[in-house]
């Protein structure tokens, strides 16, 4: 969600991913007004672009942490350099949640890959 700042004529000032005061609103992205802000400043369309892009990102990567829970695809099933780019990541992620498990890719028998 978006927030933004809006003169005493309604016009958009600032844009913000969270509210900075009450004075901040939050905004549909599909806001004509929004829109009109974005393209006469595309550096901050291009930050909104990169901070909705990370969050995609994240999402891809639990949909892909679902589909092997499920076991509808194995972790194997991808190439070796997307195994290590998943695994990469995950170890990142649980670095700063402070969760070293990544065991549950392994399975139990054999401590091989799944």
């Amino acid at each position: 969600m978006l927030y933004v700042l809006r003169d005493e004529q309604g016009n958009i000032q600032a844009v913000a991913e969270q509210a900075i005061s009450s004075e901040w609103q939050s905004i549909s992205l599909n806001d004509k007004a929004l829109h009109a802000f974005l393209s006469k400043n595309p550096s901050i369309g291009s930050k909104i672009m990169e901070a909705s892009d990370a969050d995609f990102i994240r999402v891809l990567e639990d949909v892909i942490d679902i589909l092997i829970d499920k076991e509808i695809i194995r972790f194997t099933e991808f190439p070796i350099p997307v195994q290590n780019k998943l695994l990469d990541r995950r170890r990142y992620r649980e670095e700063i949640r402070k969760d070293k498990d990544t065991n549950h890719l392994l399975d139990d028998e054999n401590n091989m890959l799944i």
